[in-house]
């Protein structure tokens, strides 16, 4: 008997499936009690539910109805092969072979098209996979027009078609016939393959359009063992939607065992006639009048349920026509609850277009939350929930669901937010995504079989040494990655994997840099040109044992690219894939489980070419995609349900009643989810009842999910634009379920009850007690605090330590940059920068400070040894490619030929150590000074412009020069941007002057232990020319100087955190402190 369980709550159902298996229990306790699902959530939280009313729940399988079938069907036709000659996994290895057969024929021209003149086999194999899905759904479907093709009579299908399309223009019927024709052919070539490769007896039970009817035929004629074989009973439960063909098998085994479906259905009156209005005005356009029955009822029935529940009005209208006996067990969601959320579930129930509403403002049943970004909406969700702790003690982290229709996407920010050291933690749990995404071994195993696509860059080839199972297997520990990341960058590699190549040779190798390396085990640097390499000295002594093992990983790879250079058969791929495995990764007790999978998708990828009887030759490209395909098909379902606040993504029959249900995204793009339909396929345009449209699908998911909520239905989307600030739209889903509900006044739903969150979790508003924006989050807070507190950050340190040296060079460096030494030196912080990626190209030209290195270089360089230099920097990947290296160096040599000119009789010349000690009470100034005694000079050279800093460094020598040595002057000479040469000298300083200003310069040295000192120290030459001569305008001055240095300097990190963090900057002290360091400085400098 086929009998279908009516009610509007799955926990109903699940009440009447445990009173079925106590009152009716099964005689056998060896065969299994069979309860069909259609998802891996469904099955485990009915598990669950049974285990807690019984104590237990053993012998349950929980297949589905598709693999349930196919198995009834061998159970009585025992020479059907275990996979089903038809199934698509193995028609699209037999489509790829047929299709270069018929492309000659004038109705594939639109394949050809596809194709190409010379077609890539990924493009077969996209087109052959889209085929045989297709072919798959036909036969589910559409199984008589599959007939209607092999006895040659096109005309029947596409009469059908007319019929049941309504109005089509000439175009597009000519456009059917031409997928017709071909879609025939390529049908019939593959009936008649299939036939020529299996026997007649498997072939007729195996072909879907034929089976059913075998089927039947022998439960017609059953023997008492046969009928043995056949379960007592099958439970359907928690499916929305059957395809019809399964609908008329299930039926027909209902004459010989109990079926028991039990459907979810929204409302307890009839509606399988109620149709939305869309569709209602399509009908009107057809036909002049509509029908008076269909008119009222547009009436009458219930908005939300005539939008959303197309999938599951066409299922209810199919059901009537089979079931034997129908239960009805509705309950009334007002009977225990008045709230929002329970009116429109009784609403839907009633099937009412006008539902007495009564909302109160303090009813939160139903919640629409508008952020800047996916983050925002993670963070909200966070506070929403502890706030819902904090109102209902019995809420538990495991009675909330919250979905998404793309949960990868939310994963991340799901981690950063539910993961945060925080006394407020919420346990939680992310199921469904895919396997890539959470498992760093299969992601790398990707990445590898992907590496022809690949530039070879350092940056991705040590993206696969950062896996802990790569690293063991080739004898590296963690802290050597950073090492060779190092030597990476020393040695020139950036991207590409041989030093020789058609066009030139890539010294940016990875071959030339690991010549470089092997050669530093033996040689050093200055050894010279050795085999066109020149050595890495850091390679040198112990460190040679990680080049080995840097060498050792790299050959792998370069094995590993040139087999994937060629196609290959399916069991040399195998053979490769395994070895690929064990060459690269150690297995261990925690990345056991993610090797087996992939032995395991390996092995699936093998058996279905071999059975679909393939044995071309196959290119890396398809490869990747099978693996991709397979190892997407293993999504992590297991936490799901494991007691914690479940995130999931968006499935069928995945709303499972919670007290709380919340989706995340539910934006205007994102959902219904875009599906693109085959231009080919011929369903669209003849649907009929039962066929699947996925955006149905998301529409009835909505209304499943919206039904399954018990307190509180919680809706978040991304409203306002995170850089413009633009509102952006819910989905039409959200809008539509706001239009249903009554206006407050001149407002909608919408406008009244939307919450809008500000753009950043520090806002001041979220920290507003008892407010809908209320955070939790006291992190937040006190940075916000922090924001708005009026300290200042120059405060006095408390103590320092007592100093009796201070070194000439960190006096320069203080007086260079105060604020920067005050950080490093006194409160040993170092704000860095960014780690840059490592380059991944080869260099077209040099960057500035490439090429401030070089001419730096080449100063100290006899002009004659310049080729000599520039070969040797070929060799170490630091010079342009090609044409562009001959370019590079006749500009180099260009540019410092005048500086090299003035400076060339100096550095060829001694030099002697000018010793300081300048001693101040206990305190002791101190360094060395290298100078020239042929010239009596101090000769600095510059490639650069002259630059600030560069002064600064000149003139403190020179107070000292003029305190210790005042016969012997300094000069700086430097490159101006025209090229020419400029000289920097400074005029004779009284000596008492000079050591009044160093005198200065140490005691406020002395001072910055305890406070800051700190003036202009860049742009002087706009300062001292601009400086006001009233003192009221001082403020506006150095406020108009500090900009200037903040432009001038954007990556000045630490100035910005001293102007960020101080509330009152004191511009007449910084003013004076300017003039104190700098004002003879600048009166005596001479610039020629």
């Amino acid at each position: 008997m086929f009998t279908v369980y009516y009610a509007n709550q799955l926990k109903t159902h699940k009440e009447l499936l445990l009173k079925l298996l106590k009152v009716q229990s099964n005689n056998d306790p060896f065969q299994a009690e069979i309860i069909l699902v259609q998802s891996a959530g469904m099955a485990q939280w009915l598990q669950m539910e049974i285990a807690q009313q019984k104590g237990i729940a053993a012998n349950f399988e929980f297949p589905f109805p598709t693999s349930f079938l196919w198995q009834q069907y061998r159970t009585l036709l025992p020479k059907l092969p275990k996979e089903n000659i038809f199934a698509q996994k193995l028609t699209v290895w037999q489509l790829i072979q047929i299709i270069p057969d018929l492309l000659h024929y004038e109705a594939f021209n639109s394949l050809r098209l596809y194709l190409g003149e010379i077609p890539e086999q990924q493009k077969y194999y996209q087109l052959a996979k889209a085929i045989a899905e297709l072919f798959d759904q036909y036969l589910v479907y559409r199984p008589h027009w599959l007939i209607h093709w092999e006895n040659n009579q096109n005309e029947l299908v596409l009469k059908e078609i007319y019929q049941q399309s309504g109005h089509l223009t000439e175009s597009i019927k000519a456009h059917i016939e031409t997928e017709v024709q071909w879609q025939s052919m390529l049908w019939n070539a593959l009936v008649k393959k299939l036939k020529k490769e299996s026997n007649t007896e498997i072939f007729n039970t195996s072909h879907r359009a034929y089976f059913q009817q075998h089927f039947f035929e022998k439960l017609e004629n059953l023997n008492q063992l046969e009928q043995q074989k056949l379960p007592k009973r099958v439970f359907i439960f928690g499916i929305s939607s059957l395809p019809p063909s399964q609908l008329v098998t299930l039926k027909k085994l209902s004459e010989f065992c109990d079926i028991h479906l039990f459907f979810l259905n929204p409302s307890q009156y009839y509606w399988g006639n109620s149709l939305e209005q869309k569709m209602i005005d399509k009908i009107t356009l057809y036909n002049e009048k509509i029908t008076q029955e269909n008119d009222d009822y547009s009436l009458t029935a219930n908005p939300l349920l005539t939008t959303w529940g197309k999938q599951g009005r066409d299922f209810l209208n199919t059901l009537l026509d089979f079931q034997d006996n129908e239960i009805s067990a509705y309950i009334e969601p007002l009977q225990h609850k008045q709230h929002l959320l329970a009116q429109i579930q009784q609403s839907i129930l009633e099937l009412s277009n006008e539902f007495d509403f009564n909302t109160d403002e303090n009813d939160h049943s139903l919640q629409i939350h508008s952020c800047h970004s996916p983050l925002r909406e993670v963070e909200v969700l966070h506070d929403q929930l502890l706030y819902l702790f904090e109102q209902d003690p019995t809420l538990c982290p495991k009675d909330i669901l919250v979905m998404s229709p793309n949960i990868d996407l939310y994963a991340p920010y799901i981690r950063a937010v539910f993961e945060r050291k925080d006394p407020c933690a919420i346990p939680y749990s992310v199921s469904d995504q895919s396997i890539q995404e959470i498992d760093p071994i299969i992601n790398s195993f990707l990445n590898l079989l992907s590496m022809r696509e690949t530039k070879f860059s350092a940056e991705q080839i040590l993206d696969l040494l950062d896996i802990t199972a790569i690293q063991k297997k080739h004898h590296f520990v963690p802290s050597q990655i950073e090492q060779l990341r190092n030597w990476i960058t020393q040695v020139g590699i950036r991207a590409g994997l041989k030093l020789e190549n058609p066009q030139w040779k890539n010294y940016n190798s990875w071959e030339n840099g690991l010549n470089r390396l092997l050669l530093g085990c033996a040689l050093k640097e200055e050894n010279g040109i050795w085999e066109e390499s020149i050595a890495f000295n850091e390679s040198y002594g112990l460190n040679a044992e990680l080049s080995g093992h840097l060498n050792a990983f790299i050959c792998k790879i370069m094995d590993w690219v040139d087999f994937i250079h060629q196609s290959h058969s399916i069991q040399q791929w195998k053979i490769k894939l395994l070895q690929l495995i064990d060459d690269f990764y150690l297995e261990d007790e925690t990345n056991a489980y993610s090797l087996l999978q992939l032995h395991n998708a390996i092995d699936e990828i093998v058996k279905n070419i071999t059975e679909g009887q393939f044995d071309h030759k196959i290119n890396d490209e398809i490869i990747i995609n099978l693996l991709n395909e397979q190892l997407e098909n293993n999504k992590s379902h297991l936490n799901f349900l494991a007691g914690r606040v479940n995130f999931a993504t968006l499935l069928p029959m995945r709303a499972i009643p919670f007290k709380v249900v919340c989706l995340l995204g539910m934006n205007e793009k994102d959902f219904p989810r875009q599906y693109n339909i085959n231009s080919f396929d011929l369903m669209q345009y003849a649907p009929q009842k039962g066929d699947r449209a996925k955006r149905d699908d998301d529409r009835y998911l909505f209304l499943e999910a919206l039904l399954s909520a018990q307190d509180i239905f919680y809706i978040s989307y991304v409203g306002q634009s995170l850089t413009k600030n633009q509102t952006e739209l819910p989905s039409v889903l959200v809008s539509q379920l706001c239009d249903y509900l009554p206006k407050n006044g001149e407002k909608s739903f919408f406008e009244e009850n939307v919450i809008q969150h500000s753009m950043t979790a520090f806002s001041p508003t979220n920290f507003i007690p008892n407010s809908p924006y209320q955070s939790y989050a006291t992190m937040w807070l006190e940075t916000l605090n922090s924001h708005q507190s009026t300290g200042d950050f120059l405060t006095k340190l408390e103590h320092y330590s007592e100093i009796d040296t201070i070194e000439i060079e960190d006096l320069i460096r203080f007086i260079q940059h105060p604020i920067k030494f005050f950080f490093n030196n006194h409160l040993g912080i170092y704000f860095s920068k960014k780690e840059k990626p490592l380059e991944d190209s080869e260099p077209f030209s040099l960057s500035p400070l490439e090429k401030y290195q070089f001419l730096d270089q080449l100063l100290i360089n006899e002009q004659d040894q310049f080729n000599d230099f520039f070969e040797k920097e070929q060799y170490k990947g630091k010079l342009p490619v090609n044409a562009f290296k001959d370019v590079a160096q006749h500009n180099l040599i260009n540019e410092l030929q005048a500086l090299y000119n003035e400076v060339y009789p100096y550095t060829r010349q001694d030099t002697q150590y000018l010793t300081f000690n300048y001693q101040r009470e206990n305190i002791t100034l101190c360094g060395n000074l290298n100078y020239y005694p042929e010239h009596n000079q101090v000769i600095l050279y510059r490639v650069g412009n002259l630059r600030d800093k560069d002064i600064i460094q000149c003139w403190l020598y020179h107070l000292l020069l003029q305190i210790h040595y005042p016969t012997i002057s300094i000069s700086l000479y430097f490159k101006n941007k025209d090229q020419t040469v400029g000289k920097l000298t400074f005029e004779t300083v009284e000596k008492e002057n000079a050591t009044l200003l160093l005198e200065q310069y140490i005691n406020d040295y002395l001072i910055s232990f305890n406070e800051l000192q700190w003036g202009i120290y860049q742009n002087l030459e706009t300062f001292f020319k601009k400086q006001p001569k009233e003192k009221e305008n001082i403020d506006d001055f150095i406020q108009e100087q500090l900009d200037l240095l903040i432009q001038k300097d954007r990556e000045n990190i630490y100035l910005q955190r001293i102007l960020n963090q101080t509330s009152g900057i004191i511009c007449h002290k910084i003013c004076k402190k300017t003039f104190d360091w700098f004002e003879l400085m600048w009166e005596k400098r001479i610039i020629q």
